[in-house]
């Protein structure tokens, strides 16, 4: 009987802290599936004016259904290896998923005809709160996915008015 308390105190909290994703993913899913977005790219130039420079360019594209931001893609091309992040937003602009993937295309013989996926991260979100984390990805440093997709948002808001 002491053994199975904290055994089921401990299944009760995987199971609260358990949050159910399937929301998250069809929103996700209804976004990919929309037609017609209107695009708007921020060029390397942009960046290299905001002093952030890397090897092979950096860019980023905001999608826009009726004037609401559903998807960022951002795109950081370094030396040896790119890396693409998608942010995905809810009804309210909040964002719910986070898809980033580093690709390696470089190795010891010079550029991969196809770059190869290296490592490859999965976020989903809920009120401002990360909720569940899928996969790894080879970083020295853990990104801030929030405030990342904040100074996103600032950089496609700032590039209008230029």
């Amino acid at each position: 009987m002491k053994k199975l308390i904290p055994f089921l105190l401990i299944m009760l909290s995987g199971l609260s802290f358990g949050q159910n994703i399937e929301p998250v993913r069809k929103t996700v899913q209804k976004i990919n599936q929309t037609k017609d977005f209107t695009i708007k790219t921020v060029p390397y130039s942009y960046f290299m004016d905001n002093n952030q420079v890397t090897d092979n360019g950096i860019e980023l594209k905001g999608f826009y259904k009726n004037g609401a931001l559903k998807k960022m893609e951002h795109f950081i091309g370094l030396s040896a290896w790119n890396i693409v992040t998608k942010y995905f937003f809810s009804e309210n602009n909040q964002l719910i998923f986070v898809h980033s993937i580093k690709y390696q295309t470089v190795d010891e013989y010079g550029y991969l005809k196809k770059p190869q996926k290296l490592s490859e991260l999965r976020c989903y979100y809920e009120n401002d709160r990360l909720i569940k984390s899928v996969g790894t990805f080879n970083n020295d440093e853990k990104t801030d996915y929030l405030k990342e997709s904040q100074n996103l948002k600032n950089d496609l808001k700032n590039y209008n008015k230029l």
